[in-house]
Order: C-alpha cells, then structure tokens, then sequence
C-alpha cells in the first residue's frame, strides 16, 4: 500500500510510503512497518537507532526471512502452547518494565489483547527461524585439540579471572496438587461465578480481586477482537459452546481453572472475558513434611542415609531427583554456579559449609511463589582463579564451538542465498551489509523472477 501526494497539475507527481514491500527472501516477503516496528523495539530497549544501524536492522529481518523461508522448505513447526508460552513471557517483562497494564497499553497505543493478537504470527516466525538455526547449530561439535589451541593463542595477561563458583545439590520435598485442592478451586471459582451470573458481583471486580491471570486481571479479564487459535484449545472451546452474553461453565487448561463470558462473537473473531484461579496444595501437607524432611536430615547427620539415596527415595523435585540431586545451571548446561548467579537464600546456606555439607532444612520458595522444604549440599567450591582448559573447559569449548557456530551460519547463509531469490528495494538499496544480500539472486524454479529497477513485488513503483 502506497499513500500519494499529488503535486500542482503540469509538475510530476510525488510518492509518500505508507507501507510496501522493501525486500522478499524466497516466500517472505519484507514490509516497510516490520524495520519501523523494530526500530521501535529497539528504542523501548534504549538503543539510539541511526541510518547505519537500521539497515542492521533490516539485514537481521532478511537473516530471520532466510530461515523462515528454509524452516518451511524442512517442513518445521511450531506449537500454539509455544506461541502463547513466548507471548506471556514477553508480556510479563514488560509490565515489570512499565509498571502497569495502562502504562504499558499508554506506550503501545493499544490494549494488551490488540498486542496479543498482531504478535500472534511474528512471534511464531521468530520461534520457526529459531528453530531452523537450532538445526544449522546443532551440527557443530568442537574437539579437545580446537580448545587447547584456543587457549594456546591467548596471551597469559589477557586470560579472563574466573570469581569464586559452586556446585550443590539440593533435596527438595513439596507437597502435590490433590484432587481435593483442585476442587476447592473448581469450586470456589464456581461460586464466584455464580455471583457474577447472578449480578451480585461485577465481572470487573471478579478479575481485578480474584483473577491470577496478568494480562487480563486489571481489564475486567477481558480481551478484544482475538483471532481464533491464539488461545488454548479449552479456552476456545468454552468460548464457541458458550452464547454470547452467556457465561461458561468452569472448565480446566494447562493455566489452571476458567469460567468466561462471551461478549462478541463474529465467525473466527471473539471478544471475551474471564477470571483464572490456579489450585496450589494444602498449607498443612506443608507442615506435615517439615516432620519428614526433619527425620531424614537426622539420618544425614548419623550417617544411617546417603545424600544420593535420600534424594531418590524422598526428593519431590524430578529434574533433579534423577541427577543425584545435581542442580544444572542453565546458562550452559554445567554444574557450576557463579557466587553472583546464586539466589541469595541458595548461596547463604552454602557460604559456610564445607565440601559434601548438607544444610538443614529450610523452607523456600520456587519461582511460582509456592513454599517447599530443601536440604542443599555443597559438593564443590571452586576458588578464584585464572581462566585455564583444566578446570574452565567448558569457558573455552563454549569460546571455540561459538567460532564455529558463527563460521557454519555464514556458509549456510551465503549458499542459500545463492539458492534463494532475494531482492532488497529503495530506499535500502544503498545499505552496507556484512552478506551479499544485495547479490540478485534466484531460486531453482525461478518463482518470483527477477525485479526491475524499484519496482516492488506488488506491482507498485515507488518513487524517492
């Protein structure tokens, strides 16, 4: 789409863009709005965007294109739950950014659902071209030889000092969601409901006291004009089985229990608001383990229980339970730990024990708020030091295969375009890129032939 200015009769006429195709990569096709909403992103992020860095921006929208592109050809995909899962945690970091849903929705100039809904499809791109990278990385594997000459070629002054790290285990015991808790939920959320259909209590205030759901609680937990297949199936489900102005029975998702309210409906689009209760265990099975955990922490102390044997036999936490115990950092998938990457409750239990020192037990919270009992052990403490492939082999082997990741992606990068017919159009023709992006380029079949001066893909010439 092409906005015009028309000129006085007798003078040629001028051309004002609106929005078009800058660029097409295979089947993908580039709009002028997709580089002005990532210049846009970058400014939320505090980065100052000039002509040199936009046409960066531009070259990474043609890379993500390439891999899309590709990511199709392979016959890749990519999960609604994976979609949603993303959506939420972008939305969540930036309400913890701007402090509020109306700040956010202030800054955006739209509601949380418009937002919600125009990401839908980028962000299930970007998880497909993730993907396909995914792939390209996964073939590189470095040797011990390529990370001992890594190391060989940097001068002894310019090794990086590696703080102080940890290793530890943890046993961890926290009660289970029981079906008596889940149906102390279902049915308190059922009551709420009742009082809503009844008009004793507003949806509104439904959502703003009792709703557990972020980005709807403090907008009567509704959202607008959604697309159908952007939420989970359950939701939907209960919106198209419900009339609208009707509200939903209560109805379970992976989030936990629902009720909803139709207020529009109209062919693959619906409006809909509704309050989210997620079922947590019972305070008192809490209690009753502190018993346990007490009596197991005794048989440590005697010597009557092996830490690992502990762990398989009582330990409620499975990532860890089938690993000995060992927590993983998941920065790079090691069993070491910075000091400062430590949560503070985690690093004061280790300060002051000694290698294979088991805490006592305490009582700490997960990352969803809930309470559980944990022992920790520290298993290693690993001094300051200077960076060497003895005890930082992991440092160097993650130096050398991201060398090689970068080496791999430019190969694969510069074959595929040549496989690929690429056409970049004004006003980014003059940009200066690090690939031949530039490069007319076709694929095999020929499909979109080959472009003609500013002419973009759409038929429509655009005049500087």
């Amino acid at each position: 789409m092409t906005a015009h200015t028309w000129a006085q009769p007798g003078t040629e006429a001028t051309y004002q863009r609106l929005d078009g195709i800058v660029a097409v990569v295979g089947d993908e096709i580039v709009l002028a709005s997709d580089i002005r909403d990532r210049v846009t992103q970058a400014k939320l992020e505090g980065r100052t965007v000039t002509d040199d860095n936009e046409c960066g921006l531009l070259e990474s929208v043609l890379f993500e294109k390439l891999l899309l592109h590709n990511a199709r050809l392979d016959s890749l995909e990519v999960t609604d739950a994976e979609v949603l899962g993303e959506i939420d945690r972008r939305l969540t970091y930036y309400m913890q950014m701007f402090g509020s849903v109306e700040a956010f929705e202030a800054e955006y100039g739209k509601s949380v659902a418009e937002w919600k809904a125009e990401f839908n499809e980028p962000v299930r791109e970007q998880i497909l071209a993730q993907k396909m990278q995914a792939e390209i990385d996964q073939s590189v594997r470095s040797t011990p030889a390529q990370v001992q000459d890594y190391f060989d070629a940097i001068p002894t002054d310019s090794l990086p000092l590696i703080p102080e790290e940890l290793s530890y285990s943890e046993l961890v015991m926290q009660p289970e969601v029981g079906e008596k808790q889940k149906m102390r939920t279902r049915n308190t959320l059922d009551s709420i409901r009742i009082l809503v259909e009844t008009g004793k209590m507003s949806m509104t205030l439904a959502a703003t006291r009792y709703s557990e759901d972020p980005g709807s609680k403090y907008k009567g937990g509704c959202y607008q004009n959604i697309g159908r297949g952007q939420f989970v199936p359950e939701f939907e489900g209960a919106v198209y089985e419900t009339e609208v102005g009707g509200y939903s029975p209560v109805f379970e998702s992976d989030f936990g229990y629902h009720f909803l309210r139709v207020t529009d409906r109209r062919g693959e689009q619906y409006s809909a608001c509704h309050v989210l209760m997620k079922p947590t265990f019972d305070p008192e099975a809490l209690e009753q383990m502190q018993a346990g955990i007490d009596s197991v922490s005794v048989k440590l102390a005697l010597g009557d229980l092996p830490f690992e044997t502990a762990v398989f036999q009582y330990s409620t936490r499975e990532e860890t339970r089938n690993q000995k115990g060992q927590v993983v950092n998941p920065r790079d998938g090691g069993t070491r730990f910075g000091v400062d990457e430590l949560d503070p409750n985690i690093f004061f239990l280790l300060q002051d024990l000694d290698k294979g020192g088991v805490s006592a037990p305490v009582q700490l919270l997960d990352e969803d708020n809930q309470a559980y009992w944990a022992m920790i052990r520290l298993n290693e403490r690993f001094p300051a030091h200077r960076a060497n492939p003895t005890d930082d082999y992991a440092l160097f082997q993650q130096q050398v295969e991201a060398e090689l990741r970068e080496e791999a992606l430019s190969k694969w990068i510069g074959r595929r375009i040549e496989e690929t017919y690429v056409r970049v159009d004004a006003p980014y023709k003059a940009c200066t890129m690090d690939m031949p992006w530039l490069t007319q380029s076709i694929n095999a079949t020929g499909a979109l032939g080959s472009s003609a001066g500013n002419k973009a893909a759409d038929g429509t010439e655009h005049r500087d």
